[in-house]
């Protein structure tokens, strides 16, 4: 019985190993690169919506100035 449960582990061992490389596998350089590209886009999106909101705000800061000079 021992010696079926060694050879069933002798026979397991190198299909974990061969799933484990294929699906959980580390990150290849060009996945590495892709991500950090892709934070950066990112952070120019979020930075590019907080101009546009600062902008907006201001627009409608000056139009209430505007608004209330004429009252």
């Amino acid at each position: 019985m021992l010696l079926k449960i060694i050879v069933f582990i002798a026979a397991v061992i190198p299909i974990i190993v061969f799933v484990r490389k294929m699906f959980f596998r580390r990150p290849s350089r060009f996945s590495e690169a892709f991500g950090e590209f892709k934070k950066q886009i990112d952070y120019a999106v979020w930075i590019f919506l907080c101009l546009i909101a600062c902008v907006g705000v201001f627009a409608a800061g000056k139009l209430l100035w505007t608004w209330w000079e004429a009252m």
